[in-house]
Parts: structure tokens; C-alpha cells; sequence
């Protein structure tokens, strides 16, 4: 009888092992799937570190118990083994660059700097301001920033911004302690019927004696409210039907943002490719690094965490949910990344995220 028991806990085992491996294999094609034609496999890489971590459980649990199942957890982590430092890294640079020759980027998302008191924290836009003036960066990119804030006190030379509306006064700004060059916009594409696409800003900034364009991007976001992420959070006495319903719900609004991303990042892509001077890329992308997203921008263009980051980095945090989906991004072949950290303060639900840059 014991031994029916051990044979029953095994075979369950292995079935939910089957199906976290598939999980886990299917999640690597969301970076070579546009989510225009198919967005499940796009849904499946929010779970990529969850699924790996299962598999690795998986795999130590059949080592333990000398079994031939280990297999398939292996092959499931090893068709995929490349993707594994775009989450984690055991170890930084150890670049050295000359004083006075680094350029310092901040990217942050200050979610409207607190604007409707999502956070329950006294005076975050002066906290902001702070964390800002201590880190000091050389050009500070802010996203959702709202520029009616009481007490924000952000002190830089020069800046460009872009503001959704009169109305909501929110928007995307690129400050920065160098003089502006040139400084424009475009129009973010979208699927036929869509709205609110979004924009992507950018500046021309002289560095160095050589001119260098950054783009500051809000890519669009899924949308979801807090009563949202309540549903993703462990179930207990919640009533099981308006937790489907929101599920659904969940499901189609990750959807709908996975295909309007899809537009932007490739309308991007073929922008990028034109441009020859040094280019950097921060900004708010809203979706992780094993989305298409991210893939796309990455055959153009380093991410700064690839090159200087370590260990686990979030950048979004949102109970259940946390995800590094804010980057600094650049073209390798004109600039070296030599420093990136992400601060994490709660004075809003995305944390900024720092990289030094130097010319080649």
C-alpha cells in the first residue's frame, strides 16, 4: 500500500513537472512571436521566473530521488539557458572609466508623484525631488510625471516635455544639465482602431564634444486597476465567479497592451536602425526581459543591466507582481555601460533605475 501511495505522489509529481516544463519551453517563443498574431505565448513570460524556478525545484527533487524524470526539467532549463542572465546575474563589471569622462542616466517612473495618494507616504513628490538630487544624474527621464506637482523641486538647466492633456497634465520629460541640440517627438503606431498609442520623446544632448540622442519612452501600459491586482493575489474567501470574471478581464487588457506594444517596438526597431550617432533608450517599456518586446529592442541595441547589473533586479512592484520591465538601453558599438543600480524606494510602484555611460 505504501508503496501504490509512493508510486501515485510520483506520478503526480511528474505531471505537474510536464506541465511546467511545456510552461517553461513555451515561454521562450514569446521572444520571437509578435503578440500582433499570437499573445498567449507573451502572457506565459510574465511567469518565465516562477516557471524556471519550478523546473529547478523539479530538478533537485528527481536528483534526490536518483530518478531518469530529472530529464525533463533539464532539457526544459537548458533550451533556455541563455535567457537566464536577462533575470539574473552573479556578477557585475568591474569597469574603470577616467573622472569627469561618464555620463549618469536616471529612469523613473513616479507614477504621477503620488498625485492621487496610491501610496500612503507624506510629501512624495518633495521625497522624490530628494532621491533625485542625491543620485544627481547628468539626465533624468521621468515617466507618468504630473507637472502640477506641489513641492516637486527638480532642478536642471534644460528639459523637454510632452504632455498627454490639459486635463491630466501627465506626461513624459527628459531634464537634463547639458543644452538641448534638437529635440522632438513621434507617434507611437497601433493597431487599426486603437488610442492612446502613445509618443516617444527624445533629445539631442552635446557629451563629449560629440552629439547623442536619448529617448525617453512610455510604452503602453495594460492598464489595470488595483481591484485587478487584488485578483491575481492567493485566493481565500473571495467569491470564485468575480474572481473569473476579473481573470478574464486581466487576460484580455494583458492582450490587448502585448499587441499595441508590439506596433510600437517594431515601429522603433526600423527607427533605430537609421540612426548612427551614440543613442540611449530609457524609459517605462511595461513588459519583462523574456517578452517581445524587449527581444526586439535588444537585436539593435545592450541593455545596461546585461552589462553591468547582478544578482535578481525589479524595477515594478506591485503585489503578486514584480518585474524588471524599466531600462536604459543603448548601441554597444559607440558607448560602453560600466555602472547600473536600481534604488528601491517606495514612493512609487516602479523603482528608478541608474547606468553610467562612456564613449568608446
Amino acid at each position: 500500500m505504501a508503496k501504490n501511495r509512493k508510486t501515485f505522489f510520483d506520478g503526480l509529481i511528474y505531471i505537474l513537472n510536464t506541465l511546467a516544463a511545456f510552461a517553461l519551453m513555451a515561454s521562450y517563443l514569446s521572444a520571437y512571436i509578435s503578440p500582433k498574431h499570437i499573445s498567449w505565448f507573451s502572457i506565459l513570460a510574465l511567469a518565465y521566473p516562477y516557471l524556471l524556478l519550478a523546473n529547478i525545484i523539479f530538478a533537485i527533487w528527481w536528483a534526490l530521488r536518483v530518478k531518469i524524470k530529472i530529464v525533463l526539467p533539464i532539457v526544459a532549463i537548458a533550451l533556455g539557458y541563455q535567457q537566464i542572465p536577462r533575470v539574473y546575474k552573479s556578477h557585475g563589471t568591474n569597469q574603470v572609466v577616467a573622472d569627469g569622462s561618464a555620463l549618469k542616466l536616471m529612469t523613473y517612473n513616479v507614477h504621477s508623484q503620488n498625485r492621487y495618494q496610491w501610496i500612503e507616504t507624506d510629501s512624495v513628490p518633495q521625497r522624490i525631488s530628494a532621491l533625485i538630487a542625491s543620485e544627481d544624474p547628468d539626465v533624468l527621464l521621468l515617466q507618468e510625471y504630473y507637472s502640477k506637482s506641489e513641492g516637486w523641486e527638480v532642478n536642471f538647466p534644460h528639459h523637454y516635455s510632452l504632455i498627454g492633456s490639459t486635463n491630466s497634465s501627465t506626461g513624459t520629460i527628459i531634464y537634463s544639465k547639458f543644452p538641448l541640440l534638437n529635440k522632438g517627438f513621434y507617434d507611437l503606431p497601433g493597431p487599426e482602431g486603437a488610442i492612446n498609442n502613445g509618443k516617444a520623446i527624445w533629445v539631442d544632448v552635446e557629451w563629449n564634444n560629440k552629439a547623442l540622442r536619448i529617448f525617453n519612452l512610455h510604452l503602453s501600459s495594460v492598464g489595470l486597476e488595483p481591484a485587478d491586482y487584488e485578483n491575481l493575489s492567493p485566493l481565500d474567501q473571495e467569491n470564485q465567479d468575480e474572481i473569473q470574471k476579473g481573470l478574464y478581464k486581466i487576460g484580455g487588457s494583458l492582450s490587448a497592451a502585448f499587441k499595441k506594444r508590439a506596433f510600437q517596438v517594431e515601429f522603433l526597431d526600423s527607427l533605430f536602425q537609421e540612426m548612427e550617432m551614440p543613442l540611449i533608450v530609457g524609459g517605462d517599456f511595461n513588459d519583462p526581459p523574456h517578452s517581445y518586446t524587449y527581444s526586439t529592442l535588444l537585436e539593435q541595441l545592450q541593455d545596461s543591466y546585461l552589462a553591468a547589473g547582478e544578482g535578481y533586479v525589479k524595477t515594478f512592484d506591485r503585489k503578486p507582481l514584480s518585474f524588471r520591465i524599466d531600462y536604459l538601453m543603448y548601441n554597444e558599438e559607440q558607448l560602453r555601460c560600466h555602472e547600473y543600480s536600481v534604488i528601491e524606494e517606495p514612493f512609487s510602484d516602479h523603482y528608478p533605475v541608474i547606468s553610467e555611460f562612456s564613449l568608446r
